[in-house]
């Protein structure tokens, strides 16, 4: 049974929080690890002449370090491309690589990823009522019919990951309606959205738990002891700190 999560997201084009998030697997020794997207950084040039695809080299270097680390960990992880950045069909083709790689790493954008008593989907790019010329979009069809498979998978508990936070004090700006309507759709155990650190914050929703964890690039993590308390269940972890003086906060 699962009773631990490492759930972040929010890279945003700062390799160095990997060595964090290293540390932090290392130290607290989760079951799992959830990443719910934003690895480049959100003012990257979305075409670079010279290369082959549409990601900088340097960008590019940057996407395959993540998903080299999340092999190297050693543990389950799952993770969706962010709302903005990486070019879906190239992120897709980076991510089948890593797969294949390595084997406790799953896209879970679009898929369903079965693991243990787990069962995780997700999407990554923006929601939106209509398709946004130029921009990875997915409109409320697009996205049911994505999902749909959370409704009848068996496992017992049932993750979803957004790279699109709710409307409300987890989102801030960047709420979606259309988000806050498939947590509430899907009904799945635990949701965990991408959203700005200054909005970091736990929310329930019916049965459900949303987490926004705030952003890897500012050293915030959120981790999830299933066995706690209900109103202890997340802690919010600054890893930028010293694990003597790292402070925690529900």
């Amino acid at each position: 049974m699962t009773r631990h999560l490492l759930l972040c997201g929010g890279l945003d084009g700062r390799p160095e929080a990997l060595d964090w998030l290293r540390r932090a697997v290392a130290e607290r020794r989760p079951d799992g690890v959830l990443f719910v997207g934003g690895i480049v950084s959100l003012d990257r040039q979305c075409a670079v002449k010279g290369t082959p695809w549409s990601l900088s080299r340097d960008d590019a270097l940057l996407v395959g370090d993540f998903l080299k680390t999340l092999g190297q960990l050693g543990v389950f992880s799952a993770f969706i491309p962010g709302p903005v950045g990486v070019p879906l069909e190239e992120f897709l083709r980076l991510a089948m690589f890593a797969e294949d790689e390595f084997p406790l790493v799953h896209s879970a954008h679009a898929t369903l990823v079965e693991h243990g008593d787990l069962a995780v989907t997700g999407l990554g790019g923006l929601l939106s009522e209509h398709p946004l010329c130029g921009i990875e979009t997915a409109t409320r069809t697009m996205a049911e019919y994505h999902l749909r498979p959370l409704r009848t998978v068996s496992r017992p508990r049932k993750v979803l990951l957004l790279a699109a936070p709710p409307m409300g004090a987890l989102g801030g700006p960047r709420g979606s309606t259309l988000a806050g309507e498939l947590i509430d759709s899907f009904h799945p155990e635990l949701c965990v959205v991408a959203g700005d650190t200054v909005h970091r914050g736990v929310q329930r929703v019916a049965k459900t738990l949303i987490v926004n964890p705030g952003c890897l690039a500012d050293g915030w993590v959120a981790w999830l002891d299933w066995n706690a308390p209900r109103d202890e269940q997340v802690e919010f972890v600054n890893l930028k700190l010293e694990p003597a003086e790292a402070t925690a906060h529900r």
